[in-house]
C-alpha cells in the first residue's frame, strides 16, 4: 500500500524521464503531468515516484538548463536557431552592469513573410509572460489567407520612448528597411511617439479591441460600449459619424467623461469613417487583436524563464505556420461551387484568391442582386455608373470607368480599403460583360500564388530583399511537400533526394559550412533585474539602463553567422 513511498523504492526511469520532458516541452503543467502518467499506470499507488519526486525532477531540469544564466541560455537557444536557418537575426542590449537590457529576433521566414505582407505592421505588447515582467511585443500582419503572420518578438528593458525606438529602428534594418504603410498599435504612448519618429510617414491605426477593452473600465455606462463599438466599426461617413457621436454622448450624459473626450480626439486613428480608403488588410475588426493576445497567452506563464519564454513562441510560430499550410492546400486542390450566377466572374475568383479572401469576394458578387441602377453619365472618356441599394435608396454610389486607361473606381472605397473590388464595380463588369476581374484590381498579396516567387521573377534582380522573396517562396513550397511526404512511409524517401541537393548546392556555392569552426565572442550576459511595469513608481535614469538606445550604438552587436556575399550575412549583434 506504501511501497510508493518509500524512499529505497522511489526513482523515476529513463522513460518516465522522457516523457516528462516531452510533455513538458509542450507546455503541459507539472500537476496534469503527474495526474496523466497516474492514469497511465493505473493509479497514484502504480507509479514510482511521488508528486514531489516530479516537480523535484522538472526544477532540476529547469536550472540546468539555464546553468550559465537565464539570459546568456536564451541567446545561446537563439544562436542554435541560427545555425539551422543562418537569416536568423538576433539583436540585443546590455546593461552597464552586463545584464541583459531589450532582446529583439526573428528568423528567415518572418524576414520573408515581412517582404510580402509588411504593408501592415501591428505591434502588440503583452505583459505577465515571464518572471522579469519584461514586455513582449509581437510584431505581426495578416497573410494571402487572412491569417496572423509573425514577424518577430521583443523583450524590453522598459517601456519608455528610447527602448521603443531601438527596437523600430531594429526591426527596419532586419527588414531591409520596408516600411509599412500602416501601424497597428494599443495605444500605449510611448510606442507612439517612437513609431511617429521612425516613422513618420505610416498611418497609425489603434486597435479596436484594446480600445473596446479601456472602454468597459473607463466608462461605467453599460450601453456606451454598444455605441462605441458601432462608432469604431460602422460604415458611416465622416457626417454620419460626427451627428451619431454627438448625439450618443449627448444622451448617455457622457459629455465630460474625460476619457470619451481623449478618445474622440484621436478618432482619425480608429473611426472607419476617417480611415475610409486605407489599405489595413483586416485590422478593421478586432478578432486578429483578440486572436493573436489569446493563442500566445495560452503558451505563456508570468513564472516563465527567458529561455522557456523563448521556446514557447517558437510553438506559436510553428503552430500558425502548420495553420497557413494546411489552408494553402485547400485552397490550392479544393474548389468552391459556384452560387452567384454570374459564373465566369465567380470561377476566375475562385481560381485566383485564397479561399479566405474568396469568401469575401464572393459576397461582393452577391451583392450586385441587391443594387438598383440609377443610370450612366459621361464626363470625356470616363463613365460615371450610379447605383443605389433596395435596403437604403437614398444613398447612392457612383463608380467610375474609364476605357481608355482601362480604370475603374469606386467611392464606396471598399477596394482601397480591403483590397477586393466592392458590388458595385462587380455590377459595371455585368454591363460591360467582362468575364475576368482586370489586373489593375487583384491584388496580389490575396493571391493563392502570393508566396511563388520563381527564379523567372527575380533572375534580373538584386539585393537582399529579393533574397528574402525567393527564400521565403522556397520555404513555402517545402512546407507542402514536407506535409506531403510525412503522410506515407515510401514518399519519406524525398528527405534523402533534398539531402543530396543541398550538398549540390553548397559545392556550387563553394559554400560547405563548419559550424563548429564559426569564430564565437559571445560575452556572458547576466539576467534582467525584474522590470516594473506601467502603474509603479517612476523611476530615475539608474546606472544599469541600457548602453545603446539606437541600433549602432555601443551596445549592439555581433556574432556573424550567414550567407557569404550578402550584407545579411549575420545571425546575431551582440551587446559588447
Amino acid at each position: 500500500m506504501f511501497r510508493h513511498l518509500l524512499p529505497s523504492h522511489r526513482n523515476l526511469s529513463d522513460s518516465d524521464k522522457a516523457q516528462v520532458d516531452s510533455l513538458k516541452k509542450f507546455g503541459i503543467a507539472t500537476s496534469k503531468i503527474m495526474a496523466y502518467m497516474a492514469g497511465q499506470s493505473g493509479g497514484y499507488g502504480m507509479l514510482w515516484f511521488t508528486k514531489r519526486d516530479l516537480y523535484n525532477y522538472v526544477h532540476s531540469q529547469r536550472i540546468a538548463q539555464i546553468n550559465n544564466g537565464d539570459a546568456a541560455a536564451a541567446i545561446s537557444y537563439l544562436e542554435g536557431k541560427a545555425n539551422a536557418d543562418m537569416m536568423t537575426v538576433a539583436r540585443y542590449t546590455k546593461t552597464t552592469e552586463n545584464q541583459l537590457g531589450s532582446l529583439f529576433w526573428a528568423d528567415g521566414q518572418m524576414m520573408a513573410d515581412y517582404q510580402l505582407f509588411g504593408d501592415v505592421l501591428a505591434f502588440d505588447a503583452t505583459y505577465r509572460s515571464n518572471k522579469y515582467k519584461k514586455p513582449l511585443v509581437v510584431f505581426s500582419g495578416s497573410n494571402h489567407h487572412k491569417q496572423t503572420a509573425i514577424f518577430g518578438f521583443a523583450l524590453l528593458e522598459d517601456e519608455e520612448v528610447r527602448t521603443y525606438k531601438w527596437v523600430s529602428l531594429n526591426i527596419l534594418d532586419v527588414m531591409e528597411n520596408k516600411k509599412p504603410s500602416v501601424v497597428v498599435t494599443d495605444g500605449d504612448k510611448a510606442m507612439r511617439a517612437a513609431i511617429a519618429d521612425v516613422l513618420p510617414l505610416a498611418r497609425h491605426r489603434l486597435c479596436g479591441w484594446h480600445l473596446e477593452k479601456i472602454c468597459v473600465l473607463r466608462v461605467k455606462e453599460p450601453e456606451f460600449r454598444k455605441v462605441f463599438k458601432k462608432a469604431v466599426y460602422a460604415n458611416l461617413d465622416v457626417t454620419e459619424f460626427e451627428e451619431y457621436w454627438s448625439t450618443a454622448v449627448e444622451s448617455l450624459g457622457l459629455m465630460n467623461n474625460s476619457w470619451v473626450k481623449s478618445t474622440y480626439e484621436l478618432r482619425h486613428s480608429w473611426a472607419t469613417a476617417y480611415l475610409r480608403g486605407t489599405f489595413c488588410v483586416g485590422y478593421r475588426t478586432t478578432s486578429r487583436c483578440e486572436g493573436i493576445n489569446a493563442f500566445i497567452k495560452g503558451f505563456l506563464k508570468s513564472t516563465n524563464s527567458l529561455l522557456e519564454l523563448v521556446q514557447s513562441l517558437d510553438r506559436v510560430v510553428k503552430d500558425y505556420r502548420n495553420n497557413e499550410v494546411t489552408t494553402q492546400f485547400y485552397s490550392s486542390y479544393y474548389t468552391p461551387v459556384l452560387t452567384t450566377g454570374l459564373d465566369n466572374i465567380e470561377l476566375f475568383a475562385a481560381k485566383t484568391y485564397t479561399r479566405a479572401v474568396f469568401k469575401e469576394v464572393r459576397k461582393q458578387i452577391k451583392g450586385v442582386g441587391s443594387l438598383l441602377f440609377l443610370g450612366k453619365d459621361s464626363i470625356s472618356t470616363t463613365s460615371v455608373y450610379k447605383f443605389s441599394s433596395v435596403g437604403n435608396r437614398r444613398k447612392v454610389r457612383k463608380v467610375l470607368y474609364d476605357p481608355s486607361e482601362p480604370k475603374i473606381e469606386c467611392d464606396c472605397m471598399l477596394w482601397n480599403s480591403e483590397g477586393i473590388p466592392c458590388c458595385h464595380i462587380f455590377c459595371v463588369m455585368k454591363y460591360e460583360g467582362w468575364d475576368e476581374i482586370p489586373p489593375g484590381l487583384v491584388v496580389r498579396r490575396w493571391c493563392k500564388d502570393a508566396k511563388e516567387w520563381t527564379a523567372s521573377k527575380t533572375c534580373d534582380l538584386s539585393g537582399n530583399s529579393n533574397c528574402l522573396l525567393r527564400y521565403g517562396a522556397l520555404c513555402s513550397a517545402m512546407s507542402v511537400v514536407a506535409k506531403l511526404a510525412s503522410d506515407d512511409a515510401a514518399d519519406f524517401l524525398v528527405r534523402d533526394a533534398l539531402t543530396s541537393l543541398a550538398r549540390r548546392l553548397q559545392v556550387r556555392r563553394g559554400n560547405t559550412v563548419d559550424h563548429e569552426a564559426r569564430e564565437r565572442q559571445q560575452d556572458v550576459v547576466k539576467d534582467p533585474p525584474v522590470a516594473r511595469t506601467k502603474g509603479a513608481p517612476k523611476r530615475g535614469r539608474e546606472a544599469g539602463s541600457s548602453t545603446n538606445a539606437e541600433l549602432g550604438g555601443v551596445g549592439v552587436a555581433a556574432l556573424l553567422v550567414g550567407i557569404p556575399g550578402t550584407r545579411r550575412g549575420r545571425a546575431f549583434l551582440k551587446g559588447r
